[in-house]
């Protein structure tokens, strides 16, 4: 039996499966269901269910083998040694099926590109260049109102943000849709804090763990990209592309959230001198957020942050998404060369605060697209 799990292990592992039946029967359908069910029910304790299984791991793999050990006498402990290999192998092999079975299998769904009215013609320098500057209107205009109230804290954002999470889904054509999980401050928070780690999924329990020290005008978008985790979008920048649209959906500090997360993904594909001219386009608030931000990942720890993202990308390529942690850089393609991503710019733009901040050229950019955004639908 242990033989038989080891090798189903390696097979779910290397047997192709196809894309169109993991989205169609599993992502779009089982998963959901199941998903409806974990999460509300991890959702009923603040402790973080992964922070006990990183405890009982840690604490209980050593144990169980010095008690086997122990247990099996002198002149036995070689063979008691490779039994209790082959057990900690079945054991991995079950953890990995589960883990494939209640979220994994999510990494080899169709691309959001295959579902959505995506053009890959859209995405050039000139439009890079454009939605970057917007972007620092955008900035220059939510930052005074984002910041007039009081941040949202996590336990507070599912019902701020909730509504705008279930209405993006329905915008990307699902008929199930995934619910809100309550964010979860972890025992891990040290590490993600070295590791430069903002947030991540437990894919045994379906919930939601969140950096402590992320900034409060950070929260709304890193809980928003979890949530599309949730929501079985496994892939980083697909993540990052729901997580923007949730919070371009929801209210203005949500929105606010969005472009400090999209700006500096925008600006490192432009020449220095762009970059410089947009930086010096920013208000004093904005300015300082971003200097918080740059201070707080500061703290991470370079060494810890390699050895982080060397992992990572192991564990994303072994997932079979072959550009490993570069994925989280696609979203600026998502953004730009997708109607909804042009859909979700062109929806603010005849707001009172993005009127009164805009410059003319870029109100005129606006304006025609909004109007081929007409013609489009």
């Amino acid at each position: 039996m242990r033989l038989l799990l080891i090798g189903m292990a390696l097979g779910l592992a290397v047997v192709p499966t196809p894309a169109a039946w993991v989205e169609s029967m599993y992502s779009r359908h089982t998963y959901l269901i199941s998903q409806n069910l974990l999460t509300p029910l991890s959702s009923l304790t603040r402790v973080a269910l992964f922070d006990v299984l990183i405890v009982i791991g840690v604490v209980g793999l050593p144990v169980w083998w010095v008690l086997a050990l122990r247990r099996s006498g002198r002149g036995r402990r070689l063979r008691s040694a490779a039994r209790m290999v082959l057990n900690t192998a079945t054991l991995v092999a079950v953890m990995y099926v589960v883990f494939l079975l209640v979220w994994g299998l999510n990494y080899r769904r169709e691309p959001l590109t295959a579902k959505l009215d995506y053009q890959p013609q859209r995405v050039t320098p000139l439009a890079l260049a454009d939605l970057a500057g917007e972007a620092t209107v955008r900035l220059n205009a939510l930052h005074p109102v984002a910041h007039a109230e009081p941040w949202s804290d996590l336990d507070a954002l599912p019902s701020a943000l909730g509504p705008a999470f279930v209405s993006v889904q329905r915008d990307l054509g699902v008929g199930r849709t995934a619910v809100t999980g309550t964010p979860k401050v972890t025992l891990l928070t040290p590490y993600f804090r070295r590791a430069g780690v903002d947030g991540m999924i437990n894919p045994f329990s379906l919930e939601i763990l969140i950096n402590g020290s992320v900034l409060p005008f950070e929260r709304p978008f890193v809980v928003a990209h979890e949530w599309a985790h949730l929501a079985g979008y496994a892939n980083e920048s697909e993540a990052s592309f729901v997580g923007w649209l949730t919070c371009l959906t929801g209210p203005p500090p949500a929105r606010y959230s969005a472009w400090i997360f999209l700006f500096p993904h925008l600006i490192r594909h432009l020449d220095p001198q762009q970059q410089d001219e947009l930086w010096a386009q920013l208000d004093d608030g904005p300015m300082a957020d971003f200097r918080a931000v740059s201070e707080r990942v500061a703290e991470a720890v370079p060494v810890v942050r390699r050895g982080a993202n060397r992992v990572y990308d192991q564990y994303l390529k072994a997932n079979r998404v072959d550009e490993g942690i570069a994925s989280y850089g696609a979203v600026v393609d998502l953004v730009l060369g997708s109607a909804l991503g042009d859909a979700a710019i062109t929806s603010y733009r005849g707001d009172a605060s993005f009127e009164s901040s805009a410059s003319p050229r870029f109100l005129s950019i606006a304006r025609q697209a909004g109007e081929r955004l007409s013609e489009y639908r």
